[in-house]
């Protein structure tokens, strides 16, 4: 495998970021136990670069990018682009209906 480019694309390095701050926010010692590894290799797996330059998270990073992946806290919620659309419509159009605003500020 060719060395990539030093720098990951914006998406990946969001993605990287939001893996380390869960990581480093989290107890090791408990992650490790639940996905049956040593702690050691939680800390190498963000410290230690591969082959290809990049360190196991900023490969995973840039693996979920170019499959059109991306990395979110659990707590958020999915929207399609097509979903917020028709919201921004519906609400768009209830804020204009006198009915609605009597209802809303009754």
């Amino acid at each position: 495998m060719s060395k990539l480019l030093n720098e990951l694309p914006a998406s990946a390095s969001n993605n990287e970021s939001l893996i380390l701050q869960a990581l480093n926010s989290s107890n090791q010692r408990q992650v490790a136990e639940k996905v049956r590894v040593d702690a050691s290799i939680l800390s190498r797996m963000k410290t230690d670069k591969k082959s290809n330059g990049l360190t196991e998270v900023e490969f995973i990073s840039s693996l979920l990018t170019a499959i059109g992946l991306k990395v979110v806290p659990e707590s958020d919620v999915y929207c399609s682009p097509a979903i917020a659309e028709a919201t921004r419509v519906y609400l768009a159009h209830a804020f204009t209906s006198p009915e609605y605003m009597r209802i809303l500020f009754k």
